[in-house]
């Protein structure tokens, strides 16, 4: 045999042990929720790059996040977890050159908190860029710690950047205070000072101290200054969801080293079950919000990241009280999409209780039940993220591929009513379709959550997996120090 036969004879056994060892083959939906990245970001480019936001009907822009360009600082790491790296690299050109001490309004503190810290510490751990970590610490040191320079070292919903220190007003919500904790753990677990994560979970010591009339649920409204509510309306929705997300998040991220926090959530959770739970006479589970001693028949697509953390915190605990509760919601939150006329869901709806009497109600309300099992109240859709992101939880821990069926449908329901030439629109009436009215506006979290969930859901599990990665609320994905055991091991 000669030297070319038996060059020839190596190629072929190098060609078949590569197709043996080939990766997984991959799935053409994530290939086209990439194409719809792309999309938008070549919209968001082309007309508004560097701007907060895009207003891709008239191609305007809009800087509702202090101006610093949170589009690219949100959608960062999906463009890493893309593969998309001319965008990246123009994306780090970008930041290098942030002022942080100019902006045109204050600094909301925990938007900034989960847009651009979050943004920047998760593309750090998925890429290890040291300019991401160096701009965290100094947006951390100007902007994220000095609300903290209040009487009760509580922190404040504003900051003056400009002169570093909190603005003025006392009124916050439980997520703007509750929900800093897990980005300032995660700073201090990257630079080795701790004086980030004693801020964040002081505040979750101080919380646990404040006496709360239903176990573990808090009003959304309080006094920063007494730092005691302001009212009695307690919900899961925003303005105190991520309060909640977090509490089990920053003790997985502790690797277990810390009880409150998963004591908060339990207990939390624990009342959820008791006294917000609802069942519809057709067997659908909502979760109801309080004011004084009324049971609000009231609840909305800002609730359905809840499926997810449930069953997260179930399979973490092994706990299957939990995992049961997570899967009457996540089937209530999926059919406010299957069952609406664009396939879209509604910001916020209502629904008769299984122990109220129909009878009593008006027809419009009985016939909505009939039809679609709620009743759409702002019927609205601001392309969010959270019932994809329960989705997203729910194939990746289940293993059951429905799942990606389930968010394919609410890919393709935004691809039919929210594109634009230039990106994706948030639109006004999901159950109007003759005229879903487009509304111009195009938020960062499109790039960071719902895009992302969507490519995830339909990647190879094992990348970015849930035992190695736990999410932000808005998305960003922190590398965990010791890797947990929640994902499935078999999909089908």
């Amino acid at each position: 045999m000669n030297s070319k036969q038996i060059s020839y004879k190596i190629l072929l056994v190098l060609f078949f042990l590569q197709l043996t060892t080939a990766l997984p083959t991959i799935d053409p939906r994530a290939e086209e929720v990439k194409k719809a990245f792309k999309h938008a970001w070549d919209g968001y480019s082309k007309y508004a790059y560097g701007h907060d936001e895009i207003q891709p009907l008239s191609n305007g822009v809009s800087d509702s996040r202090n101006g610093w360009g949170a589009s690219i600082f949100d959608g960062l790491d999906t463009m890493i977890i893309m593969g998309l790296e001319d965008d990246y690299n123009r994306g780090l050109d970008h930041i290098q050159k942030v002022n942080w001490t100019v902006t045109n309004a204050p600094s909301k503190t925990f938007e900034t908190n989960i847009r651009y810290l979050g943004g920047l510490l998760s593309a750090y751990d998925l890429k290890g860029d040291l300019t991401l970590l160096q701009k965290a610490v100094e947006l951390a040191d100007k902007v994220i710690m000095p609300s903290f320079d209040t009487p009760n070292r509580m922190p404040a919903a504003f900051v003056d950047v400009e002169n570093q220190r909190p603005a003025k007003g006392n009124i916050i919500t439980l997520a703007e205070f509750g929900s800093l904790q897990l980005e300032l753990v995660r700073l201090s677990q990257l630079t080795g000072n701790l004086k980030y994560e004693r801020a964040g979970n002081h505040i979750l010591e101080k919380i646990s101290r404040v006496p709360s009339r239903v176990p573990g649920l808090y009003p959304m409204i309080w006094d920063l200054e007494t730092f005691t509510p302001r009212s009695t309306y307690i919900t899961i929705s925003g303005g105190a969801d991520s309060y909640y997300e977090y509490l089990l998040k920053t003790h997985i991220l502790m690797e277990g080293k810390e009880r409150l926090q998963l004591d908060m959530w339990n207990s939390a959770v624990g009342s959820m079950r008791r006294y917000l739970r609802s069942e519809t006479h057709f067997g659908k589970v909502y979760l109801a919000e309080i004011e004084k001693n009324y049971k609000l028949m009231r609840s909305g697509e800002l609730v359905c990241f809840m499926p997810g953390n449930l069953l997260l915190g179930a399979a973490y605990l092994k706990d299957r009280k939990i995992g049961r509760f997570a899967f009457e919601l996540m089937e209530s939150c999926y059919d406010t999409w299957a069952h609406s006329p664009t396939g879209l869901a509604p910001e916020t709806w209502s629904w008769i209780d299984k122990s109220q009497n129909l009878a009593v109600f008006p027809e419009n309300m009985r016939k909505s039940m009939l039809t679609t099992g709620f009743v759409a109240q702002d019927t609205g859709y601001d392309l969010r993220p959270e019932t994809v992101e329960s989705l997203f939880y729910f194939y990746r821990m289940t293993g059951d591929k429905t799942y990606q069926d389930k968010a394919w449908n609410i890919f393709q329901a935004i691809e039919k009513y929210c594109k634009t030439s230039a990106g994706y629109t948030r639109i006004s009436d999901v159950m109007n379709l003759n005229n879903v009215g487009s509304l111009d506006f195009e938020e960062s979290y499109f790039f960071a959550e719902t895009l992302k969930y969507l490519y995830l859901i339909f990647s190879d599990p094992n990348y970015i997996s849930l035992d190695e990665y736990v999410f932000n609320t808005e998305a960003h994905p922190f590398k965990l120090k010791t890797p947990i055991h929640v994902q499935a091991r078999t999909f089908s």
